[in-house]
This record gives structure tokens, sequence and C-alpha cells, in this order.
């Protein structure tokens, strides 16, 4: 009896010890501040591991990199620390990880945050559920949707933990049963690639992690809702920009397109931006529209089968430092980074521009010189002619005797009568007087009582030329073609053409087919010179004013056009070069 107040004294002792002891671990964390208990919940179920991890985000309560802390777990039900492995409890990297989780583990753990002046502290609910048989494992669920028609892919959520762990193996199951590799799905570690969705493909994906850690061998799952849906967005592609060469001219402005297309339909997820890259560097090109280069904002085209972005560089003036630098753009999605680019160099001497001026002024000039050698033909080889006369052959000693026989139909009255005044005046005036030439005129030249035929014949053979005057009358009638018949010797050289003829036009011919046939020939073939034609000098010109006997006084034109084809005095020798204008 007299050691029971000794022993009863021990008891109270060491209860007093305990409440002390008790008091200073809640008083520690009565002096933290208190954010409640986390809004996400933990969900397991029994036999399989999990991950607390403190859900206080330090980034907000302090500067980490300047302030000390330490973070410490306690179990709240107990108001202990867990400071070391303890019931399938091991404690890394300020993480709890549990294994081999039964009833007895579910409840509130608090993390605790101290630095040198402050604690902060949170709780993390476990809840550890029982397995139901429609959903194998636990009954949350993360939702991750696909596309119909794609191949997409399920990725596990607990594809973070596995660089945490000493090594993992995972395996995928559907409806609780596990997958293996075919045509359709393809397990890839911590993802789940799935061909050709259907839908039918929807329901629920279960991912299983197995690993160890710290020698502790554990195994955790997570459950994924996958949705099927009908709107999708197939993987984006680079149009413009690919890998090209761009030449352009220092000092102008310059615009390059990128245009990126996604086919599908539904809302797209593609960010679209340029960037350049010298060879050592990059670095993204403004968006402000001030600057020398620049990118613009994004156009999105809509269409049936798609929608295209495109996003234009600007280069308000090539600079020599803009010479031999890759522009990339490059399109950023949720199926990965698509590049294209093109480089910029200096453009080649373009030699079309003057090429195209000197072909452009030769042309010009050939055309200028073809209308100037039209209108003025006559007047420019006459001057040759004049002022270079040794470049053409003499006629001396060709055994003519005459430079032009000159033929006019003697027949009818008015018509004729004008043809053997310009015949026998008019044209021995010009031809004889100005010019110098010998003409041999019937009825001037010939003796009386000659035959006509002989005199012709004779004539015909000592001259240079022939010079046929006709009228609208004179040669078209039969008492002209009767006149023509009589002189056999013209007849002949109008047909042979054994010498040269000029067809000279008193009066306009209105109807050509009236005329004998030698002469309409000629006539198409060379044409005639026309004494009655005039210049029209003014708008108003009227042809019927004109003084009736104008041909008797033709234009200073129609001379030169008989000088031109009358025969050249040259003063070059026989055996010299002819130029032969």
């Amino acid at each position: 009896m007299g050691h029971l107040p000794l022993m009863f004294l021990v008891f109270l002792l060491w209860a007093a010890e305990g409440v002390v002891i008790s008091n200073k671990e809640s008083s520690g964390l009565e002096t933290c501040r208190d954010f409640g208990n986390a809004f996400d919940r933990i969900y397991t179920v029994p036999g399989d591991a999990t991950q607390l991890e403190c859900s206080l985000d330090i980034s907000l309560l302090f500067d980490s990199e300047t302030t000390p802390y330490n973070i410490t777990w306690y179990d709240q039900r107990t108001g202990s620390e867990i400071t070391e492995v303890k019931d399938r409890i091991i404690l890394r990297d300020n993480r709890l990880w549990f294994f081999n989780i039964n009833s007895k583990h579910q409840g509130s753990y608090i993390c605790v945050v101290r630095t040198p002046s402050e604690c902060y502290k949170q709780a993390t609910v476990l809840v550890v559920e029982e397995i139901t048989s429609e959903l194998c494992k636990i009954s949350q669920a993360s939702i991750q949707k696909v596309s119909a028609g794609l191949t997409e892919l399920l990725a596990c959520p607990l594809r973070s933990y596995s660089r945490r762990v000493d090594s993992f193996s995972f395996q995928w199951y559907k409806n609780c049963e596990k997958l293996q590799e075919d045509q359709k799905f393809v397990p890839k570690n911590d993802i789940l690639i799935i061909r050709d969705i259907l839908f039918e493909d929807a329901g629920f994906y279960t991912c299983k992690m197995n690993f160890t850690l710290a020698g502790v061998v554990g195994e955790m799952a997570e459950n994924i809702n996958c949705e099927v849906i009908d709107e999708y967005l197939k993987k984006p592609e680079m149009v413009e920009p690919i890998n090209e060469v761009i030449k352009v001219d220092r000092g102008s402005p310059f615009m390059k397109h990128c245009r990126v297309f996604v086919a599908g339909n539904g809302i797209h997820m593609v960010e679209v931006i340029w960037k350049v890259s010298n060879g050592s560097a990059e670095e993204f090109i403004s968006k402000n529209t001030a600057d020398r280069i620049h990118q613009q904002l994004i156009i999105e085209i809509l269409e049936d089968d798609g929608i295209w972005l495109i996003r234009s560089l600007w280069v308000s003036e090539v600079s020599e430092d803009d010479f031999n630098q890759t522009f990339i753009c490059m399109a950023f999605s949720s199926r990965g980074t698509l590049t294209g680019q093109f480089t910029l160099f200096p453009a080649d001497p373009n030699f079309l521009l003057p090429l195209g001026l000197v072909l452009g002024s030769l042309a010009l000039l050939f055309i200028i010189g073809a209308l100037l050698w039209r209108s003025f033909k006559v007047e420019l080889i006459l001057w040759v002619r004049k002022m270079f006369p040794f470049f053409y052959k003499t006629t001396d000693g060709d055994g003519k005797q005459y430079d032009a026989y000159v033929a006019y139909p003697r027949v009818l009255e008015g018509s004729s009568e004008m043809a053997e005044i310009f015949a026998m005046s008019t044209l021995p005036q010009v031809l004889e007087g100005q010019y110098g030439y010998k003409l041999f005129i019937l009825g001037r030249d010939s003796l009386p009582g000659e035959a006509v035929v002989d005199v012709v014949q004779d004539a015909l053979s000592r001259c240079r030329r022939l010079l046929l005057l006709y009228t609208a009358s004179s040669l078209c009638s039969p008492e002209a073609l009767e006149w023509a018949e009589q002189q056999t010797g013209l007849h002949r050289a109008l047909l042979e053409k054994t010498i040269g003829i000029v067809l000279l036009e008193i009066e306009e011919i209105r109807d050509a087919s009236q005329l004998p046939e030698s002469v309409r020939l000629i006539r198409e073939k060379q044409g005639a010179l026309q004494a009655w034609k005039r210049r029209k000098r003014w708008m108003l010109w009227d042809r019927n004013s004109e003084d009736c006997r104008s041909s008797l006084n033709p234009s200073a034109r129609f001379w030169r056009e008989v000088h031109y084809h009358m025969p050249v005095r040259g003063k070059a020798k026989k055996s010299n070069v002819w130029f032969g204008f």
C-alpha cells in the first residue's frame, strides 16, 4: 500500500508530460495562417498508391528565392508530424506517398510551410472509395475529348508522377479489359493512340502505373472519360512559305504572306507568328505597325472544308542587313508546331529593262524609218543620185539615143487633146528643159510620110523608157484599141516588157476594167503616176473646186516621181559597182 501513492504520482507526471507535448504541437500549428481545406480532394481505392502534394502556392505567399522555408506534414487526426516511413507512408521531396491504401488512411493531412518569421498551413483531404463493378476503379474521372474520323491520343493523368519514381510501367484498360496493341489501339507508356476514331470508341479508359519508390512497390490508376465529338480540326498545314529563296531590290518595299490551312470544323487553337534568324540568334518580329519590319494581324478566312490563317510580314524598305537572313513563320497548335521559312537575297541586275528599252527604241526607229522611207523614198533617192552620181553607171555607150519614148492616143476629141497638149508641151518643158532628158515624141521627132509601125519599132529600140500617157477615155474605146494595134511595136513592148514602162494618168480612172489588158496588168503590178492627184491641204478641201486643167499643171511631187522612174545619169564606168537605186 505504501507504494500506491508513489505509483499514482508517477502516472500523474507522465500524463502531465504528454499533455505538455501535445499542447506544444497543437500550439505550433495554431500560430500558422490557416488556408482551410484545399479545393481538390484526392480520390483513391483500397490497395492502390497515391501521392499528396502541398497545395499551398508558395509563389503567392513570399519570395521563395530569397526567403528560406521548409515544408512539414501532419496527420490532422492525431496532430502528429509525419517524419519517416510509417504504415507504408513515404515522405520524399516534401510529398507524401501512400502504398497499399486502406480505409485507415482516409482523412485530412496538413501541409505546413514555415519561414523564419511566418507559418502557413492548408489541409488536403484523402478519400478512399470502394471499388464499383461499373467503373472498375474510382468514380472520379478526368474528361478528354477526341474527334471522330481522326487518329488522336489519350494522355494518362499519372504521367507527371512517372518523373518522381525510381522505375515505372503503364497498362491501359477499356471497361476493365486490358488493351493490347492492334490496328485500333496503340498503347505507348503514358499515352494511348486511337486510330480512325468512331463514336462507339467513347467510354471509360483506365491507365495503371506500376512503380517502385525507395524499394517499395506500388500501383496507382486513373480513369478517363473519353468523349467523341463530331466537330474537329485536323493538324494545320503550312502552305506558304516553304524553304523559299526570294530576291528583292534594296530599298524596295516587301511583303510576304504566311498561309496556314486548318482542315475540318470547329474552333481552332492555332497561333501564327513570325520570327527572324540571323544564324546566331532568333527573335520574334514586332507587331508594332510603325516599325520598319513588323507582322500584321492574323486574317481568318472560313471555307467549307476548313479555315485559312494568314499573317503577313511587311518590310517598308529592304536594307542591306535584311539580306542573308532567314525569316521563319511558326504555327503553334495542340497537335504540334509547324514552320516555314524564306531567305532574302539581293536581286540580280535587271538587264530586261535596258534591253527592252533598246529593242523598243530600235523598233520605234525602224517604224519611223519605214514611215519616212515610204513618205520620202523618192526625194531621198533623187538626193543620193544628185550628191553621189559616181555610184551609178553612165548611160553613155549603151546604144540608146533617147531617154524615153512618149506615147499617147490621138483619137478622141477633148481627152486626147489634153493628152496631146501634155505630151507635146508640158512633158518636154520639164523633162527636157529642167532635167535635160532627151525624148522621142511621135509626130514631133518622126519624119512626115514615114510608116507609123516602122517609126514606132525603130524609136522604141533606141529609147531607154516608155512613157505611156492616157486619160479617162483615151484607152477605153474601140478607137483606142485600134490605135494601139496599129502601133505594133508599142503593143509588143507592153506585152513583152522589153523596155521600162511608166504609166502617166492625166485624168482619174474610175473603171480600170475598160483599159486594155496589157495596160491594166502593168497598172495593177507597178501602179501609175497620177498627174491629176493633189494632196489635201485642208480638211474642207473640195476636189470639185479644182481647175479642170490641173492635169496640165501637175504637182511637184508628180514630177519628182517621173524623174525617179527616168534613167539614172551616173558617172561610174560600167565595170564599177552599181548600187542600183
